[in-house]
């Protein structure tokens, strides 16, 4: 399956949202994103999923990292991870029930979905 991810920047902190209680895999963290649709680039479906969840027009920015995971039951999660160059509106908690802005010096130490936590160490070995 793959995913997108955005990774929203300040200064030394990176933004986390933690998945709501109606949704699949609850109360863990993650950078939002969302599921490619038949026809989408990464670009195109970051921006759609940054408004359908946090209600936010997002300029995509870099690729990051490609990160690939293998579920327990043998589902691969191939997760595309971009920097969020700027965006505009005030971001809107939709599937989530809590975000936090975590320091990169507690980033890998912070719960995270696997792939997830592929981003957060590349984050962090970018920093070094």
């Amino acid at each position: 399956m793959k995913v997108t991810a955005a990774i929203f920047r300040d200064k030394d902190k990176v933004l986390l949202m933690r998945r709501a209680s109606d949704q699949p895999l609850a109360g863990t963290w993650e950078y939002p994103g969302g599921k490619f649709e038949d026809g989408e680039d990464g670009p195109a479906c970051l921006h759609r999923e940054l408004y359908e969840e946090l209600g936010i027009d997002a300029k995509i920015g870099e690729l990051v990292i490609i990160a690939k995971h293998t579920t327990e039951s043998g589902k691969v999660i191939e997760l595309h991870a971009y920097e969020i160059a700027q965006y505009t509106g005030d971001i809107q908690l939709r599937v989530h029930d809590k975000m936090h802005w975590v320091p990169l010096s507690e980033l890998l130490s912070h719960p995270q979905l696997p792939a997830d936590k592929i981003v957060s160490q590349k984050l962090v070995t970018m920093e070094k």
